[in-house]
């Protein structure tokens, strides 16, 4: 019984880095402001491509990517580390789930690498004037 609840909890928080979270999330963010949700389309959609290219884990991508630009949204260090308590339970939940590991740390090294890169090619579209 404990083993199946702990089984549906850890399916349950890896939803958090899936594509449905993701478009959520971009919604929130577009309210006030266009900056933001370009962070994240910019971002995933690199991600998506690099993704197809080399095999790797969707939330571990994603999750990451989401952890970091809502922590940036939001400016504030509370939240900055609940976010990062949640992106370290999708990780440890992909591993107890028995994801492939080579493909969690792929999905993490791309949503990193595809974070960094969107992030700078968005703030070079706004801020360079």
């Amino acid at each position: 019984m404990e083993k199946r609840w702990l089984k549906e909890f850890a399916r349950d928080l890896i939803a958090l880095g899936g594509i449905p979270f993701l478009l959520l999330t971009i919604a929130r963010v577009s309210v006030p402001f266009t900056y933001y949700p370009m962070q994240f389309i910019v971002s995933s959609t690199l991600f998506f491509i690099l993704r197809a290219i080399f095999k790797a884990d969707l939330r571990a991508g994603i999750g990451l990517m989401l952890s970091i630009f809502i922590s940036l949204y939001y400016r504030n260090v509370l939240f900055t580390v609940f976010a990062s308590l949640v992106y370290a339970g999708i990780v440890i939940s992909l591993f107890y789930l028995k994801r492939e590991p080579r493909q969690i740390l792929k999905g993490i090294l791309l949503g990193g690498i595809s974070t960094a890169i969107g992030y700078t090619i968005v703030r070079l579209i706004y801020f360079s004037s």
